[in-house]
């Protein structure tokens, strides 16, 4: 088993293929972004035309850039260009695990794409899996020059009946509320199980993987009470999704029991853009194990750009 900052080798072993290690090492290259008054990890995939349309990509609460290899891997090998970011309090950045805020995490995807267009020629778009979805569709309100936005998985993290029937709080979430907040200005820093609010238990179909990712030093094992708060207090985007206007991608896994479907089509029905994809990802979980459900999200994500941004 690996440990220390090869852990993520572990999930490619046992789960993901061992081989997407060697084509890792072979192709991606470590760089930083200056943001928040700090550096963040970025993660580049490079295919040799900087003309070709580049992807930025977002993490979701439980993982880092890292372990979105099965997701990126073959939309690089598709022909796309990849910057891949280690979000504030996660991976391989400094500081402490799980001290960010919404709005910090907005800003990091912000600089991830001012450093995509300044180091390629070609189109941007943005993206994001669970709740790197809402964070990039957050991002790409306050973005410039973005060209569309694809997501496995989008859904209102301001939707109350959302925060009210999926948190391991339920119905005291907004109860609780004022306390983390005067909490979070008391002793902000102070962090509890990020899964003591959100279950880990249904981010996959193995228990054994699920449980790999409460142990993993890179992983979202930890959150403080300032990053709590703001998923409710700052979570809500500065544009409706009614006045969305870019071209949005949503690949939905139709066993999700995660973020269920019911929420992200409620969402994908509101978005006002007339170039918009809903696919659903039959039989599929929240984080796939299988190679296939990845494959199909390259071709749905190469077939969506071809169609509507290139």
């Amino acid at each position: 088993m690996y440990i220390g900052n090869d852990y993520w080798k572990n999930y490619m072993v046992q789960w993901f293929g061992s081989e997407l290690i060697e084509k890792w090492e072979k192709n991606v290259i470590i760089d930083s972004v200056a943001s928040n008054s700090s550096r963040i990890n970025v993660e580049v995939y490079e295919t040799g035309d900087d003309s070709a349309t580049t992807i930025v990509f977002a993490h979701g609460i439980a993982g880092y850039a890292r372990v979105l290899l099965p997701f990126t891997m073959p939309l690089f090998e598709k022909g796309y260009n990849l910057v891949i970011p280690d979000l504030q309090g996660y991976g391989y950045n400094d500081g402490l695990k799980g001290d960010f805020e919404w709005n910090a995490h907005v800003q990091n995807l912000k600089d991830t794409v001012a450093y995509a267009q300044k180091r390629f020629n070609g189109k941007v778009i943005l993206g994001g899996a669970s709740m790197g979805g809402p964070l990039a569709y957050a991002a790409a309100c306050e973005s410039h020059n973005i060209s569309g936005l694809i997501c496995w998985c989008l859904w209102d993290f301001s939707d109350k009946e959302f925060m009210t029937k999926e948190t391991n709080t339920k119905q005291f979430t907004y109860i609780l509320m004022p306390i983390f907040k005067v909490m979070s200005k008391l002793m902000g820093k102070f962090r509890i199980k990020t899964y003591k609010l959100v279950s880990y238990d249904t981010l996959t179909d193995s228990q054994d993987f699920n449980e790999m990712v409460k142990n993993d030093p890179q992983a979202g094992t930890h959150i403080t009470l300032n990053g709590a708060a703001s998923l409710v207090l700052q979570s809500q985007p500065k544009v409706a999704h009614e006045d969305f206007q870019l071209p949005v991608l949503v690949c939905q896994p139709e066993n999700d029991r995660m973020t269920p479907k019911y929420y992200i089509e409620k969402t994908f029905k509101k978005i006002g853009s007339s170039k918009k994809r809903y696919v659903e990802m039959t039989g599929a979980p929240h984080f796939p194990l299988e190679k296939k459900f990845y494959d199909q999200w390259a071709t749905e994500v190469d077939n969506f750009i071809k169609d509507f941004i290139q």
